[in-house]
């Protein structure tokens, strides 16, 4: 008797979970929100492991051209995911990313997705673009205008203006970025976006240079 009930104890444990599993696989999710879930767990790692080894320059270094090229990566698929147009926006000492207003057409600072807000680069480091963007969208303002001042001119409010532009097709305006040390002008490395949203740094980058030339 006792082995009858562990054998039918045993069949209705395999039966609950191959009905689990059943479960899992009809709600499960789809290759691209699996990629995108492993890409934000490795730039949140990136991340801790800056924090806790910040290291010498070169460190430094590398660490931010993976952060920046991380994160426009994780930018560009997030603009075919949300069917929305995404840019980044390099500032003196850091960077940010913008999105275009669906209503307005104006580009305003991201809100909402703490991965993508103003980025501040250790002291000593810059950021700018060696190449030129050749997309031409909306330019869009610092303020809404319902927060502004009735004595604020027109001409004091900021034009946002995206670097880099990363369309909702997959797209993207081909430009080559630049991290480096401002008292070791030697000690950089670049960040290059192709026209297909490609994103490639480090010697990758540098190979890619070379074979151009």
């Amino acid at each position: 008797m006792a082995k009858v009930l562990t054998l039918t104890s045993t069949t209705n444990k395999q039966s609950e979970m191959i009905a689990t599993i059943r479960s899992a696989r009809s709600s499960g999710f789809t290759l691209l929100e699996v990629l995108m879930v492993v890409l934000v767990v490795g730039i949140l790692s990136a991340v801790v492991l800056i924090s806790l080894n910040p290291g010498g320059p070169e460190r430094k270094l590398g660490d931010e051209t993976e952060r920046l090229a991380s994160l426009i990566s994780l930018a560009s698929n997030e603009a075919v995911m949300q069917n929305r147009e995404y840019g980044v926006r390099l500032e003196q000492g850091g960077y940010g990313f913008l999105c275009l207003d669906d209503k307005s057409q104006k580009w305003r600072e991201c809100v909402g997705d703490s991965m993508l807000k103003h980025h501040v680069l250790p002291e000593g480091l810059e950021v700018r673009a060696l190449t030129g963007s050749r997309m031409s969208l909306p330019q869009g303002e610092a303020e809404e205008p319902d927060t502004l001042n009735e004595n604020t001119e027109k001409e004091e409010v900021a034009i946002l203006t995206p670097d880099v532009i990363l369309l909702s097709s997959g797209e993207a305006s081909p430009v080559e970025l630049e991290i480096r040390v401002i008292e070791e002008p030697s000690l950089r490395m670049t960040v290059i976006v192709d026209d297909i949203g490609r994103v490639k740094w480090g010697e990758q980058a540098e190979m890619d240079d070379d074979n151009a030339k």
